[in-house]
């Protein structure tokens, strides 16, 4: 289990890492570019979870929270994301942000009413609460 959890750290601190990091030695025609980062507080995680989101055209997901640390890419399309009291932000493919445990997740969704988007979310928690805590706003 200890292998297992140090994996994990060792998975998200590389992740954190300011550094740019290449995946050899002297690789011609390999640019690597950083597209997020956030210091995360010292801590073992249980549980590192990827999901892929496939959004359908006009589509978006409900007001909602997570209990960890979450790295989100979008891999095709424009997605608008809002958390908390911020102002919704467009992210077009390639593009990252990343949300602090318990913030308010109150927008996401496709940015677009006739081109379909996807994004990858990657979650560290501690394995215990659910993944996605939906909330209800008010109007």
């Amino acid at each position: 289990m200890n292998l297992y959890i140090n994996a994990i750290c060792f998975t998200a601190a590389a992740l954190l890492s300011s550094g740019v990091m290449a995946h050899g030695t002297g690789s011609e025609g390999e640019t690597v570019t950083p597209i997020t980062q956030a210091v995360v507080p010292p801590q073992a995680f249980k549980q590192a979870t990827a999901v892929r989101v496939d959004y359908s055209p006009g589509a978006t997901s409900a007001a909602h929270r997570h209990p960890g640390h979450v790295f989100v890419v979008v891999l095709s399309g424009e997605v608008e994301s809002a958390v908390d009291g911020s102002a919704p932000q467009r992210f077009k493919a390639g593009e990252a942000w990343y949300e602090s445990p318990g913030q308010l997740h109150r927008v996401s969704r496709n940015a677009s009413n006739s081109e379909p988007a996807s994004l990858v979310a990657w979650l560290l928690f501690d394995g215990k609460a659910e993944l996605v805590q939906p909330v209800t706003l008010k109007k």
